[in-house]
């Protein structure tokens, strides 16, 4: 039993690193624009089509596809921000959230259009040759997925929180007026949010790609990890990491020892009972609303 319990822990890490890498897109757009974009499955889902159409379909090789799908998809990102978002600053928030809906839909009708419901398989970049380590079995994909997610997330980190740009990005998200006074660009500063939210959601797309057929729907994998940064504190970078990990986890232990039907019900069931005794999430703070 503890055996089998190390071994659903150690491949839910791995699903749990890719859920951190798309919750770090959500969050990074809420703390800046208080905006849930909805569209955000949509781009983990045209990061793992872009990929595929460029690495199988036109042979170019597996991380140049990973640098060109997260500059293309970060474009997208800025092109959302600039059709879905500026022009509505100021309207209510529900009114954004359903343009990001709207674009979201969009984003997966061309891609039925171009390739209906066709599921793809895409090759793994890394050897799926079960490894015994000690009490668990894991495969060079699973590490590698695990590895990459870790650096993208070190990286954003580094980004966000020790370089300029990181700077004025985080003086933006905490007072726009404050931002504007010092000489920040914030309708710049909010289009390079947005394309490092759709360029993170891309990577994300790209990763779990091969643990999954690649489809028109795949986007739902960022339902999972909204979840995990509602359990972790949306107003939290660190919270929504530690949130999609702990969710990665439980999703594979109730999935070995309840039943993978009913994995859905219990996350689902999870986020309303987050939602009901701390909404702030387990490393958000309470915010306060002026009224």
């Amino acid at each position: 039993m503890p055996r089998l319990v190390l071994q659903a822990v150690t491949s839910g890490l791995t699903l749990g690193s890719v859920y951190a890498i798309v919750a770090l897109g959500f969050v990074v757009i809420y703390q800046a624009t208080r905006v849930l974009n909805f569209a955000h499955g949509e781009i983990v889902m045209l990061g793992a089509m872009i990929g595929l159409i460029l690495h199988t379909g036109a042979g170019l090789p597996y991380w140049p596809t990973f640098v060109v799908v997260l500059m293309l998809v970060a474009l997208v990102g800025m092109l959302i921000e600039r059709v879905a978002y500026r022009p509505l600053m100021g309207s209510p928030l529900s009114t954004v959230i359903m343009a990001t809906a709207a674009v979201g839909q969009i984003i997966r009708s061309v891609v039925r259009l171009l390739r209906a419901e066709e599921l793809s398989f895409f090759p793994p970049m890394f050897s799926m040759q079960p490894l015994v380590l000690g009490p668990v079995v894991v495969t060079p994909l699973n590490i590698g997925i695990t590895l990459i997610a870790v650096m993208l997330v070190i990286g954003f980190a580094a980004l966000f929180y020790y370089t300029t740009l990181g700077t004025a990005m985080r003086g933006t998200s905490q007072n726009q007026v404050a931002a504007w006074l010092v000489g920040i660009s914030v309708p710049r500063m909010f289009s390079m949010i947005w394309g490092i939210s759709a360029a993170l959601g891309a990577a994300a797309g790209l990763l779990i790609a091969p643990l999954v057929l690649v489809r028109p729907d795949m986007g739902v994998i960022a339902m999972k990890a909204f979840v995990g940064a509602v359990l972790g504190g949306f107003n939290s970078l660190a919270g929504a990491i530690v949130g999609s990990l702990l969710l990665g986890v439980l999703e594979n232990l109730i999935g070995v020892f309840i039943s993978n039907a009913f994995k859905d019900v219990i996350v689902f069931g999870i986020l309303i009972l987050v939602l009901l005794v701390r909404p702030s999430g387990l490393l958000g703070k309470p915010e306060l609303q002026r009224v």
